[in-house]
């Protein structure tokens, strides 16, 4: 308790509790704890009943802080005790767990109330809670006189309990003469728990149709050899529930078995499942519903029996992200099965499934698979035909690669985003084809890429393109003068990919070639020769690259500054004059300044920081934000007085990444100026930074 209020406060704090307005009532609890605590503890539990829920959530917290437990306790389990409020009956709950131990004393006491409600509620709030501590008051909550108290103890255990508490549970789950609602409770308490109870135990329970699916679910744990045919009976039931349960069950039986008898219970669960005809299409039925756990179990069984007619079925439950891995695999596992089906069903699919449909036959393989792979590649569908592609790819068809060669000719040809975004996936599929090639047989690998390299003559620009990508990606010496010939294409999209492939070469013959790229009239073409001189070991390569970072194109420009970098890097040296040839194309244009500033927030070092400081004038506010970065991340600590203007910019972003830098450098001479923004500071989220950077920095 803290802040005690004059007289008009305290009229004002309590006129707020009886407001009509959710907001003041909230308010006004949230203050009660100014109040002396006799006071302010029955005023919060009256809140408890409040209608709004935000009210009573402010009434829990408020509770839950006060420490005077000798007022909060008695409070909380009275409001228990309302039987015409169940919000504040529910809410009194919801404090009582959140104070975990400081309750269980008060709570065991109330499990002996004469009113059965406030005992159900104390048995409920204790099993919430968790403490294994309370195993006692439960079991003797099992001989309670109210059915629903013993339930509820009965619940209770099969969170907290143990071996020495299944006895207890065994005996009201197959006490004929107790209620089947607590019978219920008790047999889904055991099968929590994992015990191993035999088919005779559970015969009253098993005879039982309400009792009939938790006894099945507890025969999962059975080490019974009579509860397999058990649960396999059960399979074939019309009733969803018992049908569900056992599905469940055996799975369970099925994951405690190895080897060759998980194989015969596999083989008995197919059988089960031949002589029942519907059984496979009841459990596709269940595909659809909302309970991810029973689906998961679903998909399991269908993997088992393997029915063709689950395929389609089990593909459409895939659409669901939760169980897409588990059900592709398990198409991938029915192999054949899978094919067959589909291959029955393939020109009816939707796209979707069409699409996974195709990543999982590129797992599967075999002749059948590639070729409704093939059917689809060659297909109008465009998201259908990249993952076909994908798929002929993953699955190493190498003799497709003249389909998908075909392909990607006919999809360059077209000028749509559909089309781009597809020969990108198309030059992936072929690469990847290739690239797997060349590690199963280099063989194949060089018969690829001649089947590639055959397609130039009277190829389109757009296939030319592509071919030149391909060859970026896994081209090798062998091929370089196919290479130097894309290079002096008349297209320049068709040179720039041609320069890109000649990064993954080395040598003089290429060095000269790429050289010769960096005064082509396309810029493009330009930028991929400073990528390819960053790649390269060319002794020259800094030069060439300074010389670009003059180049009139600014995009040109802040490419060879950032591949100039990248040598940096590599070398660990910063040749010639150092960094200050940067401060030139510092002072340019935007795009090439923070090229600048990014190589030399890599580069580090007092002298990257005093040449990065220069920018702080510069009016763009993104150009400012990256130099204050670089200088708060390697300038010595006097040089960060040069970010306090900064407190003070005409830009938002610019005066919250100055308070962020400072505070994260620690930077307590900022803080003078950091308050005083503080006082005007009109934008929430500097607002925020400025309050967070004072009470950092004044810790």
């Amino acid at each position: 308790m803290s802040g005690a209020l004059s007289g008009p406060e305290r009229d004002a704090l309590l006129d707020g509790l009886a407001s009509s307005s959710e907001e003041v009532r909230r308010l006004a609890v949230e203050q009660l704890l100014r109040l002396p605590g006799d006071e302010a503890v029955p005023l919060l539990v009256e809140r408890l009943g409040d209608e709004a829920w935000r009210v009573r959530k402010a009434a829990i917290e408020r509770l839950i802080v006060c420490r005077d437990d000798g007022l909060v306790l008695p409070g909380l389990i009275s409001a228990l005790a309302d039987g015409e409020n169940p919000g504040r009956r529910n809410a009194a709950s919801e404090a009582l767990v959140a104070l975990s131990a400081r309750a269980i004393d008060a709570l065991v006491a109330a499990a002996a109330s004469s009113d059965a409600d406030v005992r159900k509620l104390a048995i409920d709030t204790l099993a919430a809670i968790g403490d294994g501590e309370c195993r006692a008051v439960f079991v003797r909550a099992l001989a309670d006189g109210d059915v629903n108290v013993r339930a509820a103890a009965a619940d209770a255990l099969g969170g907290v309990g143990g071996v020495g508490e299944i006895g207890e549970l065994l005996r009201v789950g197959t006490s004929a003469s107790e209620a089947p609602l607590v019978r219920l409770s008790a047999l889904r308490s055991l099968e929590r728990l994992g015990a191993s109870v035999s088919v005779d135990r559970l015969s009253d329970a098993l005879a039982h149709p309400q009792l009939l699916p938790a006894a099945l679910e507890l025969l999962g744990h059975s080490t019974d050899p009579a509860a397999p045919p058990q649960l396999e009976k059960a399979l074939s039931s019309g009733v969803r529930s018992v049908r569900e349960s056992a599905i469940g069950a055996v799975l369970r039986q099925l994951a405690r078995l190895d080897g060759a008898e998980a194989e015969r219970l596999c083989e008995r669960l197919r059988t089960v499942a031949h002589a029942d005809p519907a059984l496979a299409l009841r459990c596709c039925e269940g595909l659809t519903g909302e309970d991810g756990a029973r689906r998961i179990a679903l998909i399991q069984l269908l993997g088992i029996i393997a029915d063709e007619r689950s395929v389609l079925p089990l593909l459409e439950a895939g659409r669901d992200e939760a169980s897409r891995d588990l059900v592709d695999s398990t198409l991938c596992a029915l192999g054949d099965v899978t094919v067959e089906a589909l291959r029955h069903g393939w020109d009816a699919l939707e796209v979707d499934l069409e699409m996974r449909a195709c990543g999982v036959l590129g797992r599967i393989g075999g002749e059948a698979a590639e070729m409704l792979l093939v059917s689809a590649l060659m297909g109008e569908r465009a998201a259908c035909v990249g993952r076909a592609a994908l798929a002929l790819g993953d699955g190493a068809y190498y003799r497709r690669m003249p389909d998908l060669v075909r392909r990607l000719d006919r999809a360059a040809a077209e000028e749509d985003g559909e089309s781009r975004e597809l020969v990108e996936e198309l030059i992936a599929s072929v690469v990847r084809l290739a690239e797997r090639a060349e590690s199963a047989d280099p063989a194949i690998h060089f018969q690829l890429v001649d089947v590639l390299i055959s397609r130039l003559g009277g190829a389109t620009p757009a296939l030319r393109v592509a071919i030149a990508r391909v060859l970026a990606r896994i081209g090798g010496p062998q091929d370089v003068d196919v290479i130097e010939y894309l290079a002096k294409d008349a297209s320049p999209p068709v040179r720039r990919a041609a320069v890109e492939a000649l990064a993954r070469l080395d040598g003089e013959r290429t060095w000269t070639a790429v050289r010769r790229a960096l005064g082509d009239e396309s810029s493009g073409v330009r930028i991929a020769a400073a990528g390819a001189l960053a790649a390269s070991a060319s002794p020259t390569a800094f030069e060439d690259l300074e010389r670009l970072a003059g180049d009139g194109d600014p995009r040109v420009a802040a490419a060879a500054v950032r591949a100039a970098g990248d040598v940096y890097a590599r070398s660990g040296t910063v040749p010639g004059a150092g960094e200050s040839w940067l401060a030139r194309p510092l002072a340019r244009e935007p795009i090439v300044a923070l090229a600048v500033l990014e190589v030399l927030g890599r580069l580090g070092g007092t002298s990257a920081a005093a040449l990065a400081a220069t920018a702080l004038e510069r009016p763009e506010p993104d150009v400012v934000r990256a130099a204050a970065s670089c200088l708060a991340r390697h300038g010595a600590t006097d040089d960060l007085t040069r970010l306090v203007a900064l407190i003070a910019h005409a830009d938002w972003s610019v005066r919250a990444g100055a308070v962020e830098a400072l505070t994260a450098r620690r930077f307590r001479r900022a803080l003078p100026a950091m308050l005083r923004r503080l006082d005007v500071e009109e934008d929430a989220y500097v607002r925020d930074a400025l309050l967070e950077a004072a009470r950092r920095l004044e810790e």
